[in-house]
């Protein structure tokens, strides 16, 4: 396979991955203030920075946008152009890239993109503002249509694997960083990190955070006691059987890249299976004390560079136009995926620079 071809089906899927993602979190948010409504204020703008956090775009914002508001988060994340991370870009860049590749994907898979980023451009603030339940119900759907669609009419060879590298890395991606940003908000001030609030305004968050992974019911199903932050962390951090848990996507990321090089539990052949493979390891004898003993935040930060790694190195290895003589575990030759200051993976540089042209 071209690495061209494999580089654009691994970003055709991961944008339409992260589109899902912004749309799920801008729902169970919305959905949060009308139940938060009934016992709280729900002015505090703190509601909504933390769907910019999840994103790392706090700068960008601020350099727009006067106020943390529903108008202004949702402008950003659904609309605005400038930022790669907002629906309509990313629905846009997956767009390009299943155009330039066209004759290697199915007519079928074609006809999804192309359809929603059309249906997208004729959508205003306004019809979202009224009615922002059946507009990112349809995003949801579109997604789940489209990995439908990928998986019965696209052949399951390496390409494909390539776009399962990129779906759940993405995933894996996003839930760490909603974990952590939602966490520190449902911290008691009162007793900084000892504790969390055990009042019905943080249970309903909580919800919330289950809700954005479309875990809530999977999750009542395991733990049948009330909403504990424990079960939660050891639910979406650590459990292997729930499709969008870290540990469950970090183990379909690393079946795909083993199935590409042949790479297997005790001989790995590159560096990015390596990485894939160690994290994998530590996660499955990980528990929700280590993960304390750590601290979250320092625990998920650390997942995120790591994932970072991996992808830098999935980069170097399958898609950059030269091949390092000498593999290095430093991310540092990766600039170009990795982003700036840590930021959420960009395109590659080439992309990078045309997207500015």
């Amino acid at each position: 396979m071209l690495s061209r071809v494999a580089e654009s089906l691994f970003w055709m899927s991961r944008y339409f991955e992260r589109a899902e993602n912004t749309a799920r979190f801008l729902d169970v948010n919305f959905n949060l203030l009308l139940d938060l409504n009934k016992i709280t204020h729900v002015d505090n703008p703190n509601y909504w920075i933390a769907l910019i956090l999840v994103t790392s775009d706090k700068e960008r914002f601020n350099s727009l946008y006067e106020s943390y508001s529903a108008e202004s988060v949702t402008d950003y994340l659904v609309f605005n152009k400038s930022n790669p991370n907002s629906i309509i870009s990313s629905i846009s860049l997956a767009r390009e890239n299943a155009r330039s590749i066209i004759e290697s994907i199915s007519s079928e898979m074609w006809e999804q993109v192309n359809n929603l980023y059309h249906s997208l451009q004729s959508v205003t603030p306004q019809v979202v503002h009224n009615d922002p339940y059946m507009f990112y119900k349809e995003i949801k759907n579109a997604s789940h249509l489209f990995q439908g669609i990928t998986d019965n009419t696209f052949s399951h060879n390496e390409g494909w694997d390539f776009i399962q590298i990129a779906k759940y890395l993405e995933r894996t991606d996003n839930i760490a960083r909603l974990i952590d940003v939602k966490y520190h908000m449902l911290l008691s001030e009162a007793h900084h990190q000892a504790e969390i609030v055990a009042g019905s305004e943080d249970i309903i968050q909580w919800m919330a955070v289950l809700k954005s992974c479309s875990a809530l019911e999977a999750f009542r199903k395991v733990y049948l006691s009330k909403i504990d932050p424990d079960n939660i962390l050891r639910f979406l951090i650590l459990d292997r059987s729930f499709p969008r848990s870290i540990n469950f996507s970090v183990c379909a990321a690393e079946d795909a890249l083993w199935r590409i090089s042949g790479s297997s539990r005790h001989r790995y052949v590159n560096n990015a299976d390596r990485l894939i493979g160690k994290l994998e390891a530590e996660l499955s004898y990980t528990t929700v004390e280590d993960i304390h003993d750590k601290g979250l935040h320092d625990y998920l930060e650390d997942l995120e560079q790591r994932l970072i790694k991996v992808g830098a190195q999935v980069h170097l290895t399958y898609f950059a136009y030269h091949t390092p003589e000498i593999e290095s575990d430093s991310s540092d030759e990766a600039l170009p995926f990795t982003g700036v200051a840590g930021g959420r993976p960009n395109w590659s540089q080439a992309q990078q620079q045309q997207q500015q042209q």
